[in-house]
């Protein structure tokens, strides 16, 4: 991956030249120092102890041996060239003041003029073998913590999932930089002040153009380092995060583009299903009053009392049928655009069933309604009116489904909650399709357009949990489907053992 360059326009000031990415030093700059320090002062320091021992042909051989031990430490700590100087230092010493004619550079004996020189090569080579293996083992350690990092980094994938910010938080921390972003990336030729941050780890720089590094994530974006210190990261290792980065980022926009497009098929859906409701089922009740309406107004025809009658209760149930399902259109686009209120205050639920009842059958469907609700059952918390909403849409699913047969609610109590059941015992939904009765604009097994635009089951469920309760569809034993509406429940009542709440709803 390809570090970015930017150009800044003409006649602005130019960034700070960012510093390149290398391989991490062995030694510190304080080991180094401490190397020079210790050549110097060992050197001295032997010198001088020497000298008050004496300068005899068995003390020039434990200078060499000394000279040579410091060497080798110095090596150590501060690496090649503090050695070497101590190596040269030790011999110009030990030539000067141990070595007869003392005070003098002259060597007058061969064999210590090869003592000498056979002092500096092995000290040499032995700080470059010492610097050579400290290089190595330092080398060796940074490229085990590199594996390291490499290695969290694959296993971030699965700990750390898809979050961009923690890979920031990971690269900083593991190589103690000021801090690393992620920025936008402009088209075309942009000044570093002009480049927008999305995400930082560490302290924000105060100048744009003072980070010390950049590395391309994508087209759009670029990962910013600062703070490159002897421990910083090589290039492969930041391009590593920056292709972990751009990944996260990439799936981000595949989720985002899949989020979208489910919500722009769920929308179209929604759309045919609402044209195909209102081209439909809305037309029906109006063609309904529409052609009574011209019935009535025919001046060459004479109707009876009867068929006035009859044509204005046909006027009234399609003005009826087509209040409900206004009705429902209405609460359902509240219910998705989030604006429905509620009015939450303790209710009974015997109360609310029976007005449910009342409005969602005809007198002459009320007699199948039986209400199996305790008078012990607790109080419960909700909005009236769309409490009698959901249960009166639930009660007329059931009606029209359960094929002449007697449907019944039953309360009861568990958990701090209160479950209405609405049983009916018509043919039943299948399991794999009791999801789907919920979704708007389905009616299941219907085969004409005369039993609604299937939103009476869509609404109930979006005002439940508008009321903060829920709604789900269970078999009924023996045959049919079971609407349970759950609520919460308010403190329990007491009330005598013999006291019974069975009954119908009555005319």
């Amino acid at each position: 991956m390809d570090s970015h360059a930017e150009n800044r326009p003409a006649g602005s000031v130019p960034p700070r030249p960012q510093r390149q990415l290398r391989r991490s030093a062995p030694l510190s700059r304080g080991r180094r120092l401490t190397g020079w320090m210790l050549a110097v002062g060992g050197s001295a320091g032997l010198t001088a102890v020497f000298l008050r021992a004496g300068t005899g042909e068995q003390n020039l051989t434990l200078n060499f041996l000394c000279h040579l031990t410091l060497v080798v430490f110095v090596a150590i700590v501060g690496g090649w060239w503090p050695a070497v100087a101590a190596a040269v230092l030790g011999t110009m010493l030990i030539n000067w003041f141990f070595t007869p004619p003392t005070g003098q550079w002259i060597i007058h004996e061969p064999l210590n003029i090869w003592a000498l020189v056979l002092f500096l090569l092995v000290a040499a080579g032995v700080a470059r073998v010492v610097d050579i293996e400290a290089r190595r083992t330092a080398e060796a350690r940074a490229a085990r913590h590199q594996a390291a990092v490499l290695f969290e980094l694959a296993g971030g994938v699965i700990s750390e999932g898809l979050s961009v910010q923690a890979l920031l938080d990971r690269l900083r921390s593991s190589y103690a930089l000021t801090s690393v972003a992620l920025a936008a990336r402009p088209a075309g030729p942009t000044a570093p002040d002009e480049r927008t941050v999305l995400l930082i780890s560490g302290r924000p720089a105060t100048d744009p153009a003072a980070w010390d590094a950049t590395v391309t994530v994508d087209d759009r974006h670029v990962l910013l380092v600062d703070g490159i210190s002897a421990e910083a990261p090589e290039r492969g290792i930041l391009e590593a995060f920056a292709g972990r980065i751009g990944a996260v980022l990439q799936q981000h926009a595949l989720d985002e583009a899949r989020l979208q497009a489910r919500e722009l098929a769920a929308g179209n859906a929604m759309r045919t299903a609402l044209l195909a409701a209102v081209s439909h089922d809305l037309r029906t009740p109006l063609a309904g009053i529409k052609a009574s309406v011209s019935s009535l107004r025919m001046q060459d025809v004479v109707l009876s009392e009867q068929d006035t009658a009859e044509l204005l209760a046909t006027i009234e149930e399609s003005a009826d049928q087509l209040t409900e399902r206004i009705d429902d259109l209405l609460d359902m686009s509240r219910i998705q655009s989030g604006n429905l209120v509620v009015h939450r205050v303790p209710l009974e639920l015997a109360d609310l069933a029976e007005s449910a009842v009342r409005n969602a059958c005809g007198a002459e469907q009320r007699h199948r309604i039986d209400l199996d609700i305790p008078l012990d059952t607790p109080p419960v918390l909700g909005d009236h009116g769309l409490l009698v909403r959901i249960i009166a849409n639930l009660v007329e699913n059931a009606v029209k489904h359960s094929t002449g047969t007697p449907v019944t609610l039953r309360a009861a109590a568990t958990d701090g909650a209160v479950a209405l059941q609405v049983i009916d015992h018509g043919p039943g939904v299948p399991a794999a399709d009791r999801e789907r009765i919920f979704q708007p604009f389905q009616r299941l097994g219907d085969r004409d357009n005369t039993t609604g635009i299937g939103l009476g089951l869509a609404v109930a469920r979006g005002l439940a949990e508008g009321v903060g309760g829920r709604v789900h569809a269970e078999d009924t034993p023996g045959g049919g489907l079971t609407m349970v509406l759950t609520l919460r429940a308010l403190a329990p009542r007491t009330v005598p053992a013999a006291a019974s709440g069975s009954g119908q709803v009555q005319p």
